[in-house]
């Protein structure tokens, strides 16, 4: 399956099952390939199976715990006027809206993959398709959340003024809808039209996720070293107790992306070092070629898990909410 990209816009995750770009493609006819025949696994390595079955219960245990969090953050931000009215929960809504996508969509296609490719079913091209393509969204989705966060913090803490007179809720929400509608054309009609080799297949990841890399990082990078200094200035201050409870309240906003920053990068190193090793190396073994891509896809699906983990460990008013009702659905 190739071109699928990552979580949180920072990398591309190419060929799903293909570890680097001199591997060979198996003569199987899927517009979207496999560098095995998914048909034919009659000869696989033992401890291939037991692997997949593996990542197969993990994703079963945590694609319905990825939905009831996210929903859960959904829900507290749109149901509280206050939080659906400030700018930073409604793009953490709509961060929490793709990680939910995840756990509804893309981790029971990606379990039924699987278990088709075991079981060696008739339709595994089309779960190859529709997996591949839910992820290209998803993850494309991320990313540019995730440049819209970052560049929302941005000009709350470096220009305040701008911030105040030009940002809004209403805004962003454009934003977002136009950048998800963007993603959403361009990645699937650009990901069948480019379909020739590895690196023109690349294209398409490199320009959307680069870009993304760069502001992301430099957005967080400087908001972080800026909230650090002011928050030290805030302690030395005389000021009203309310109004430092206040501004710590918004910088523990910003540290809050850092972290999350910091998961994405977590989940993608397992990706990254095999494609680095194989770049260098060449092909990998049967044991590693057949199951490190079902590895570290499952590690990318739990990321929307650790998400709203962050949120509602770090931000109380989400905090708040999820435990309310969390507690209202015992009763």
């Amino acid at each position: 399956m190739n071109d699928v990209r990552s979580v949180n816009g920072t990398q591309s995750v190419s060929s799903v099952m293909a570890s680097t770009p001199n591997q060979t493609i198996s003569s199987f006819q899927c517009p979207i390939t496999f560098d095995f025949d998914p048909t034919n696994i009659t000869h696989l390595p033992a401890s291939v199976v037991p692997t997949w079955i593996s990542v197969i219960a993990v994703n079963v245990v945590t694609s319905p715990l990825t939905v009831l969090i996210n929903l859960l953050v959904i829900w507290t931000v749109v149901e509280n006027e206050q939080l659906k009215s400030n700018s930073y929960y409604l793009l953490v809504a709509i961060l929490s809206l793709s990680d939910l996508l995840v756990g509804l969509v893309i981790q029971p296609l990606f379990i039924a993959l699987i278990i088709c490719v075991i079981n060696q079913c008739t339709y595994v091209c089309e779960l190859i398709m529709a997996y591949t393509l839910s992820a290209l969204l998803c993850y494309g989705w991320t990313a540019v959340t995730m440049v819209i966060v970052s560049l929302e913090r941005y000009f709350f803490i470096e220009h305040p003024l701008y911030y105040q007179t030009s940002v809004t809720p209403k805004k962003l929400m454009i934003a977002s809808a136009a950048s998800w509608a963007l993603v959403g054309i361009s990645r699937i009609f650009i990901r069948f039209l480019m379909n020739e080799s590895f690196w023109v297949r690349q294209l398409p990841g490199i320009l959307l996720f680069g870009p993304s890399f760069v502001i992301i990082v430099f957005c967080v990078s400087k908001v972080h070293l800026t909230a650090r200094r002011q928050m030290r200035a805030i302690v030395a201050q005389q000021q009203s107790v309310a109004m430092k409870q206040s501004k710590i309240k918004e910088y523990k906003r910003t540290f809050t992306l850092g972290l999350i920053v910091l998961a994405s990068v977590a989940c993608l190193c397992p990706l990254l070092v095999l494609k680095i090793v194989g770049a260098v190396k060449g092909n990998f073994n049967d044991d590693i070629r057949y199951t490190s891509q079902a590895i570290y896809f499952t590690i990318l699906h739990l990321q929307s898990i650790i998400n709203p983990i962050i949120y509602s460990l770090r931000l109380s008013d989400i905090r708040t909410g999820v435990a309310k009702r969390l507690q209202c659905n015992r009763q």
